[in-house]
């Protein structure tokens, strides 16, 4: 593991990370980005869209071996600097990382309100296919604007985000 210790100024924040590295919500170890569980403590970690992947282990979430590395009781570990947190924190206060479903909005990146305005008011031409993703569907609809096909496929899609919950919408278009 990386043992240097980031510094800002006179403050040390612990053991420096990657960028493709993240930490271990249960006890703190520094993990690769993609890594579903903990190589030191076994806790399940969050996927990138924020839903668990399967059922923590016993004791892994949020109090099991963070508890038992005398962290106090519903506290996590920051994903972006290690440190102990309480569990239902939007943000790191120390380094302002954002922390369980919030952080999972901010990696997508794509707004279901966003791509329904687009696809009501640019569908016709495919800016909701573009923004979303598909490049190759943005195309068809650019190349079939005259139609006005695409224009009535794309109210009906635009419709379609809107009635998605964000957790869904967020599954379907990372």
């Amino acid at each position: 593991m990386n043992e240097i210790v980031t510094r800002q100024g006179n403050r040390a924040y612990g053991p420096a990370r990657a960028a493709d590295e993240k930490f271990c919500f249960s006890c703190g170890n520094v993990l690769h980005i993609s890594a579903a569980d903990c190589t030191k403590c076994g806790a399940v970690q969050a996927n990138t869209t924020g839903i668990w992947t399967a059922a923590p282990p016993a004791g892994a979430h949020a109090g099991g071996a963070a508890q038992a590395a005398g962290m106090p009781p519903n506290h996590i570990y920051c994903h972006g600097c290690g440190t102990a947190i309480h569990q239902h924190a939007a943000s790191c206060p120390k380094c302002g990382a954002p922390q369980g479903a919030k952080a999972a909005a901010e990696e997508s990146g794509k707004d279901k309100v966003i791509a329904a305005v687009l696809a009501f008011f640019l569908g016709g031409f495919g800016a909701h296919k573009f923004y979303l993703g598909s490049p190759m569907w943005g195309l068809l609809y650019l190349l079939l604007c005259w139609t006005f096909i695409p224009a009535c496929i794309a109210l009906i899609e635009g419709i379609y985000y809107l009635t998605l919950s964000d957790k869904d919408f967020k599954g379907k278009y990372r």
